[in-house]
């Protein structure tokens, strides 16, 4: 309880000022995406009240609300669909109304022809605006106002477009502090985990690790989502810079592959954990009492902080602003991996005199030797990712690699079935 109200003091006075400062920046993008929003509708409706006759043209910002996405591409392919929708809604309306008029079955066969040809032309999402705007045209039942509604989705469209062209941010840094902060928490996890083997851990410390374990599938699959709107957000953008977010898109989904690799091996420690600690408390004979024995214990201990510390330094070579800072991180990781080597062998040379165990034991050193491996290999990529250059083009005059024989052709095969006749006649 008093380490309890301790950690809720500690909180009370420290978390204000943080939380402040996260509720600004999470404000800050939905101000600025309302406010691009506004601005789209305002230039949309200005735009088609210039250009058209009617009073209040208030497709052409709805339109506009309707086609602005997240990112240039979206956005893109938004306006492009919803502009073949609308037309293709209008010419069917305008179609069936001069053929048999507005009537009840007219109705349903302008419905089912607007859905079908919204099938035929995948629409996806914007398939319902075909039946839709067929369906407005038969009410008013002109072609002003067919051409008038077209018009509008043209406006409307090209407006969106265009701020989505103007003001699609590139999300890069979003994915690359949401990567950061996997790798954070995974090496908490780690030094929370060698924390608590101070002294023997109970079934709940080793159940809460297990627990936390598993919830880093979560974390991941938020950070895998954030850096697919990275991804579609540096897609056509005119502000993405080539020598930045270019290659910032692959560096961070290959480091996202390998933190989580490294997070089955955390779980796999954890689950190899739980397991030794529940044979020494359901030992009745007191045959698991050498699972955790204090060297055993201190061992495992100092192979997790090295680990901790080495996967934070990862997370900070891939997420660095400049090749130097990678490769001071990268430098830094490579001597905490073999110190986290050295730590695991002391570790299996103790445990290797206890035979009676070894499944657990072959179990707890394997999992500790994917996870360094794990982060040997991705130690290797940032630099490598960073320095990646085109291949230069070697001609084959340079190399002097001898062409392949040509094939006879049909002229030169008949000449020599010929000669071979002949020669055949004279034996």
């Amino acid at each position: 309880m008093l380490v309890r109200h301790a950690v809720r003091r500690r909180l009370r006075t420290v978390a204000p000022p943080r939380l402040i400062r996260i509720a600004v920046r999470r404000a800050q993008p939905a101000a600025v995406a309302i406010t691009r929003l506004v601005a789209t509708a305002v230039a949309a409706y200005l735009m088609a009240l210039r250009l058209l006759d009617e009073p209040a043209p208030v497709l052409a910002p709805l339109t506009a609300l309707l086609v602005v996405q997240v990112s240039l591409l979206q956005t893109l392919r938004s306006g492009v669909q919803r502009i073949v929708s609308v037309t293709a809604g209008v010419i069917v309306a305008v179609v069936l109304v001069d053929l048999v008029g507005f009537t009840w079955w007219s109705l349903g066969a302008t419905v089912a022809a607007a859905l079908a040809l919204g099938h035929l032309l995948r629409l996806g999402d914007h398939m319902l605006e075909v039946p839709i705007s067929a369906m407005l045209i038969l009410q008013l039942g002109s072609e002003t106002a067919a051409l008038d509604r077209i018009v509008e989705t043209l406006i409307g469209a090209g407006v969106g477009m265009t701020a989505g062209l103007l003001t699609s941010p590139v999300r890069v840094r979003p994915a690359a502090e949401a990567v950061a902060e996997l790798g954070r928490s995974m090496g908490t996890l780690l030094e929370h985990m060698a924390d608590g083997l101070a002294v023997e851990p109970d079934r709940r410390t080793a159940d809460r690790w297990l627990h936390r374990s598993r919830e880093l599938a979560r974390q991941i699959r938020e950070v895998d989502r954030a850096l697919t709107e990275a991804e579609d957000s540096a897609r056509l953008n005119p502000r993405t810079r080539v020598g930045s977010a270019g290659r910032a898109g692959p560096v961070l989904r290959t480091a996202l592959e390998h933190l989580e690799h490294a997070a089955v091996s955390i779980r796999g420690l954890a689950r190899s954990m739980a397991d030794r600690t529940a044979l020494v408390h359901a030992d009745r004979a007191g045959l698991g009492a050498a699972m955790w024995e204090a060297d055993v214990r201190d061992r495992l201990a100092a192979a997790l902080r090295e680990l901790s510390r080495g996967t934070d330094l990862y997370t900070r070579a891939v997420t660095a602003a400049t090749a130097a800072d990678a490769a001071r991180c990268t430098g830094d990781l490579a001597s905490r991996l073999s110190r986290a080597r050295r730590r695991r062998d002391d570790l299996g040379g103790l445990l290797r005199e206890d035979s009676g165990h070894w499944p657990l034991h072959g179990e707890l050193l394997v999992h500790l030797d994917r996870l360094i491996d794990e982060l040997h290999a991705a130690g290797r990529g940032p630099l490598a990712h960073r320095s990646a250059r085109r291949r230069p083009v070697i001609r084959r005059s340079v190399l002097r690699i001898p062409r392949a024989p040509r094939p006879p052709t049909r002229p030169l095969m008949r000449r020599r079935r010929r000669a071979a006749a002949a020669a055949s006649r004279r034996r």
